[in-house]
């Protein structure tokens, strides 16, 4: 099912099977990599592919999900709305690659480094995302407790730091990785590979308990506020502009767009979407975890202890 190579021909190679890609429907091209699988080099691999596919060309079909843009207004869910980003199960159906497209096929030793490496760069920008979400989440759940002056309390000041602290940590990633960026073995410059795949660790294995604490800090009207059209009705327009306005800087208006803004950040199906995407995106936790391991240097630790412990040098292989 996945896809692979069926033959080779003059004019290039026909590949076959399925896969999905972001933004594929409205690309013009992709960079197809193997698929992830224990790469070994004791053998070829007719699904050890690397190359260019056009996504017009003959053979490619784009079977699209669900978009979220339409379910509601826009004055309800803000984001589904603008920011969507629909995937596709991309079926190629005997697609010709021609050779000057592509970068390898059968070369398992390739599709193992490809998969080892493809996140070099494109982590940082992946992590970057998640730091403007808990910006958002931030944002969210500290002007909904400065309506009311929750933010006084002690127990509401020690969850926003929480907060604070997941989107620190993510920024102090991003940052060491760029100050301590590193020569790749091709001379070029790169984030600092450790230090960026542990952020990303830490950014998406912390993901769903930061969404919670935005969620407590915004309280169950999150979920029960009536839509934009109830707040505009002649019947019932009255009624949520005088129970919703808290005061004279924070009128009805105002506190349901920040309110349908939480729902939409926090509770909504594009919500739930794109918090799976942040899990899967790039890789499984536990590959995000064995990028961790495969990068960090473990040298230094063991050569302290070593010394430290006073071990015989041949300890240290």
């Amino acid at each position: 099912m996945m896809v692979h190579v069926t033959r080779e021909t003059d004019a290039g190679i026909i590949i076959r099977g399925a896969k999905y890609e972001t933004a594929s429907a409205y690309a013009d091209q992709a960079f197809l990599k193997p698929t992830f699988g224990a790469w070994t080099n004791d053998k070829l691999s007719d699904y050890a592919i690397g190359c260019i596919v056009r996504m017009g060309a003959p053979g490619v079909k784009h079977i699209c999900r669900t978009g979220f843009a339409g379910r509601g207004s826009i004055a309800d869910y803000p984001l589904s709305n603008r920011f969507d980003e629909v995937e596709a199960l991309v079926v190629f159906d005997d697609v010709l690659i021609p050779w000057e497209d592509v970068f390898f096929y059968r070369h398992t030793r390739a599709a193992q480094f490809i998969r080892g490496t493809l996140h070099r760069y494109s982590a940082f920008p992946f992590v970057l995302r998640l730091l403007y979400v808990a910006d958002m989440m931030i944002g969210v759940a500290m002007l909904n407790a400065r309506q009311t002056g929750l933010d006084k309390l002690q127990a509401v000041q020690e969850k926003l730091a929480d907060l604070a602290c997941y989107r620190e940590g993510i920024n102090a990633h991003l940052t060491a990785s760029l100050t301590l960026a590193e020569r790749s073995p091709a001379g070029l410059l790169m984030p600092q590979q450790s230090i960026l795949y542990a952020g990303r660790v830490f950014a998406c294995s912390q993901l769903p308990a930061m969404m919670h604490i935005a969620r407590e800090l915004c309280g169950g009207q999150i979920c029960v506020t009536p839509n934009a059209a109830a707040f505009e009705s002649a019947g019932t327009g009255n009624w949520l502009s005088k129970f919703y306005t808290l005061n004279d800087r924070w009128e009805a208006e105002d506190r349901r767009r920040l309110l349908a803004f939480g729902r939409d950040l926090l509770n909504s199906d594009y919500a739930g979407h794109r918090l799976t995407f942040a899990q899967f995106a790039q890789a499984p936790h536990f590959n995000h975890l064995a990028a961790v391991y495969r990068s960090f240097d473990f040298s230094g630790p063991l050569d302290f202890v070593r010394r430290a412990a006073g071990l015989s040098a041949k300890t240290a292989s």
